[in-house]
């Protein structure tokens, strides 16, 4: 949630955020201040944040590694809310095994494979229609260091055993996500847009954080896989509510983060 926060509101050169400020936000999304604080000092020893000491007060801004996670969800967010795209039947396909006594590893590349969009069809095999995502993969596998136990392809099937459709079947189990996506959208379309600015921005960030999740889960297979999928539909929602609460959203934190400044910082 800290990085859907920082990450959403705080841009390359902007002057960064007061602790004070953070902790709001965050309490306003349910996470209480002791938390909070814990969380911006976790993300600082990780790498994702950095601070900056003016007078006795902090300010926070986004460090080189929690802006290369930030982008790298962005690339996925312009993705995932840009709707229907073509596809030309090849599939990137890895075969990986993972040593028996390595299961924190194979607990960390299932999890890395999921938010590739990986499907797993059969035992040791994983594949996704998105062939653009090979980097990505790569760099997976080498920071597990399973270089020498997996090795990947891309290609289209032959008619030689199962379909396409039924290797979509078996490798991805999207029924609980399709229910998922279909009570958000009866939920989201009958309710009335937050009129209070400090609403607004939660309710905007709170849709940042389910959107992440709904990404994380969603494979987002093509419609010539998938010519009925819900997922779309609740991807097109994501993007027009973002579109009519973004602004006010930001406009209510920068406003926070000026009340929660100093008053030396408010002077200069």
């Amino acid at each position: 949630m800290l990085l859907t926060v920082t990450g959403e509101m705080l841009k390359d050169g902007d002057e960064g955020a007061w602790t004070v400020a953070l902790l709001r936000v965050l309490s306003g999304l349910g996470i209480d201040d002791h938390a909070g604080r814990q969380v911006l000092a976790r993300s600082a020893s990780a790498g994702w944040l950095e601070r900056e000491r003016v007078g006795r007060s902090v300010r926070w801004h986004l460090a080189d590694r929690g802006r290369t996670l930030v982008d790298e969800g962005v690339r996925r967010s312009v993705a995932y809310l840009g709707g229907r795209e073509s596809w030309d039947g090849r599939w990137l396909v890895l075969y990986v095994s993972v040593p028996q006594h390595r299961r924190t590893t194979r607990k960390r590349l299932y999890g890395g494979l999921t938010w590739l969009g990986m499907g797993n069809p059969t035992p040791g095999i994983w594949l996704t229609p998105h062939t653009e995502r090979a980097d990505d993969l790569a760099r997976l596998i080498a920071s597990l260091d399973l270089q020498d136990t997996a090795f990947a392809v891309t290609g289209g099937t032959t008619p030689i055993g199962i379909a396409d459709a039924v290797i979509v079947d078996r490798a991805w189990d999207l029924g609980d996500l399709a229910d998922r996506y279909e009570r958000f959208i009866a939920q989201e379309s009958a309710a009335p847009d937050p009129a209070d600015s400090d609403v607004r921005l939660f309710a905007y960030l709170d849709l940042l954080n389910l959107q992440q999740r709904f990404m994380r889960l969603d494979p987002q297979l093509p419609e010539a896989l998938m010519p009925a999928w819900v997922g779309r539909r609740g991807a097109a929602l994501f993007a027009e509510l973002r579109s009519r609460w973004s602004e006010g959203a930001h406009a209510r934190f920068w406003e926070i983060v000026e009340e929660a400044a100093p008053a030396r910082a408010k002077q200069s």
